[in-house]
Formats: structure tokens, C-alpha cells, sequence
């Protein structure tokens, strides 16, 4: 009985972890956004003026605006930009996860603003050279043009 109990005990644990590595594996696309130019202060010393370095911050984008731009809305950020939006065409599993993590639909056609891309790195060139812009990775990636939003 005891042996019994040990191997059911054991197919449960191997089950469970099965089923987290196909989660892992499935994880949600992470949200990036273009960066602009910002004008920070450096205040390294109390009694020196602080002078001004240019930093590159990732634009300041709503989840509003982010499903907005998406549905074919057009967003306009700070100085009349229009948001632009990159996505992998079809119905890449990656896309219709990020679209479902925001209630978005996959449609794209008469879209303004949206620009249909075939893999990841083509993602990181469209939200690079649509500025402001907006797009999705499998994983958190840091570049001089390109960050994660939230």
C-alpha cells in the first residue's frame, strides 16, 4: 500500500513539473517602446552646478494607449508624434498572445500605423525606426534604441 501511495505521489510531483516547464515555455511576451532623448541633471556633487547629460528613457506609454494603437486608433504622444505600433503578421502564436494579454484583436488591414514585421529582430528594427513606437520580444531586451515599457 505504502509503494502504491509513493508512486502515485511521485507521477503527481513529475506531472506538475511537466506542466511548469510548458508554462515557462509559453510565457507572455514582454511590452517594448522606442526611447527618446531626455535631458537628465547630474547632481554628483552638493556644491558644483549640476550639468545636464542626455539620457535615453523608453517613451511613457499608457496601457490605454497601447490597446488604442493596436485597434487602429491613432495615438498622438508628447509633441503630435503619431504612436506607431510593430507586430508579427499571421497569426504567429507570439502575436495572438500579446494581443489577447491587452483584449486586442489580431486584424490588421486598413490599420494606420501598425507595421507588420516577420520575426523578433525585424520587431526590434521596426520599433527602432517607427519612433515612438511600440512592439513586443520574448523576453526583456535592452538597446540603445529600444527598451522594456512596463
Amino acid at each position: 500500500m505504502a509503494f502504491i501511495s509513493k508512486a502515485i505521489r511521485n507521477l503527481i510531483l513529475s506531472g506538475i513539473s511537466i506542466v511548469s516547464m510548458g508554462q515557462c515555455a509559453l510565457a507572455d511576451s514582454v511590452w517594448h517602446c522606442s526611447r527618446s532623448d531626455v535631458q537628465i541633471a547630474d547632481a554628483s556633487d552638493d556644491f558644483v552646478l549640476a550639468s545636464l547629460a542626455l539620457e535615453r528613457e523608453v517613451i511613457r506609454l499608457s496601457l490605454r494607449d497601447l490597446f488604442s494603437v493596436y485597434q487602429g486608433s491613432p495615438v498622438k504622444m508628447s509633441g503630435g508624434l503619431p504612436l506607431s505600433a510593430c507586430m508579427v503578421g499571421g497569426n504567429a502564436h507570439q502575436t495572438v498572445k500579446a494581443m489577447q494579454s491587452i483584449g486586442a484583436n489580431t486584424e490588421t488591414r486598413n490599420k494606420p500605423n501598425i507595421h507588420i514585421v516577420q520575426d523578433e529582430q525585424a520587431m526590434l528594427t521596426c520599433i527602432t525606426q517607427n519612433h515612438p513606437a511600440v512592439g513586443y520580444l520574448s523576453k526583456a531586451t535592452h538597446t540603445e534604441a529600444v527598451g522594456p515599457c512596463f
